[in-house]
């Protein structure tokens, strides 16, 4: 039997809108009471980056954890809600400002801290994803400065705790040693279904600094691989080509290949996004391991700060595993022969006033690709 994908047009956040496709999508996967049963305990895993609005579409639309979390509620199961931002950020403003504390009011939904910690094979993970019954996953679909994309798989890193997500940026700032990171926490306990956030989309320089892009798509499954897969194809890639993705399918964690995977609900042709803008460090997937080595002490994005949008909130000095980043008379400033470019200060300013800058060798690739 091949592995489903639910693939809905889903016009805009109105509540609505929402309601009537996540039906859909739950018809199309067996209905709801397949992952949901009565008095179990949910957890659901929304994408909550950074203290931002929704209209800035860095984090999962409030509308669509709400209209899960209702359907779940009325199955007569307990839900929470949580997720862990990195970078120091109080994850009572994120609630907040993401629109998760309303949800939580309104529902009468708990909202979580991550303060229970489980170590398994030497990783901490929150102990509520343990505890439940079910992991609902609610990924936002953006591109990503070091994974290419985030989806499904990408969402699970918000099961490690804030302090420690920090900790592996720096240890493991290259895309594909990250990227195996990624995996690793999301191989220890994987989503028992994904409903990715695709009504708008961000393109270009993301986690949180890239451009909007209206994509009006809800996409679900039971398999974050195939998810993801069928994403990255969506956009025009090879699934193969993201590291993350080729990774976890290599480990037997989910279904790659994209013959054996059933997309239901719309046709693949109406689908499709033109001339979707991937992040510039993409450019590295393409080459050689071996020539990766060498060439990433050459060709690189590296963070720098946009001081007259910089509102020196000091989130990227609290982020920054090697204290690279300083506030001094008013001017936020990288020390560049600290920087480890793990690029936490790009994704985690809530207000893009951190960009990434080419080197020149990775112009010239650019310039040579084109």
């Amino acid at each position: 039997m091949k592995t489903q994908v639910a693939i809905l047009k889903c016009a805009d956040y109105s509540p609505i809108s929402v309601s009537q496709t996540l039906e859909r999508i739950f018809s199309l996967l067996g209905g709801i009471e397949k992952f949901i049963k009565p008095k179990a305990k949910v957890f659901l895993k929304p994408n909550l980056l950074s203290a931002t609005s929704p209209e800035e579409g860095v984090t999962t639309h409030p509308v669509i954890v709400k209209e899960v979390a209702k359907r779940i509620k009325d199955m007569g199961a307990k839900v929470v809600i949580g997720d862990s931002p990195g970078g120091g950020i109080s994850i009572e403003d994120v609630y907040a400002k993401t629109g998760m504390e309303k949800i939580s009011k309104e529902l009468g939904i708990a909202l979580i801290k991550f303060d229970k910690i489980r170590k398994v094979n030497n990783c901490p993970l929150i102990e509520i994803v343990f505890e439940c019954d079910c992991f609902v996953s609610l990924p936002k679909f953006k591109t990503h400065s070091l994974t290419v994309i985030t989806g499904g798989i990408k969402n699970s890193f918000g099961l490690v705790p804030g302090i420690y997500k920090t900790e592996l940026h720096w240890k493991f700032p290259r895309p594909r040693e990250f990227s195996k990171v990624l995996v690793d926490v999301f191989s220890l306990r994987k989503p028992d279904l994904i409903i990715i956030d695709g009504v708008v989309s961000m393109e270009g320089e993301g986690p949180a600094a890239g451009s909007l892009r209206n994509t009006g798509l809800l996409l679900a499954s039971t398999d974050a691989v195939a998810l993801d897969s069928i994403l990255a194809r969506i956009i025009g890639l090879n699934p193969g080509d993201v590291p993350i993705i080729s990774e976890a399918y290599r480990r037997n964690l989910g279904e790659m290949d994209l013959e054996k995977i059933e997309v239901m609900g719309e046709p693949w042709g109406s689908v499709f996004i033109e001339d979707f803008q991937l992040p510039h460090q993409t450019v590295l997937n393409i080459l050689p391991r071996g020539v990766l080595n060498f060439a990433t002490h050459f060709m690189n994005n590296y963070p720098e700060v946009n001081n007259r949008t910089c509102r020196k909130c000091g989130v990227c000095v609290k982020g920054c595993p090697v204290e690279a980043i300083t506030i001094e008379n008013g001017v936020t400033k990288i020390n560049h022969k600290l920087c480890v470019k793990c690029l936490c200060c790009f994704e985690f300013c809530p207000h893009k006033a951190i960009y990434l800058k080419k080197s020149l060798a990775l112009k010239i690739l650019d310039l040579v690709r084109r």
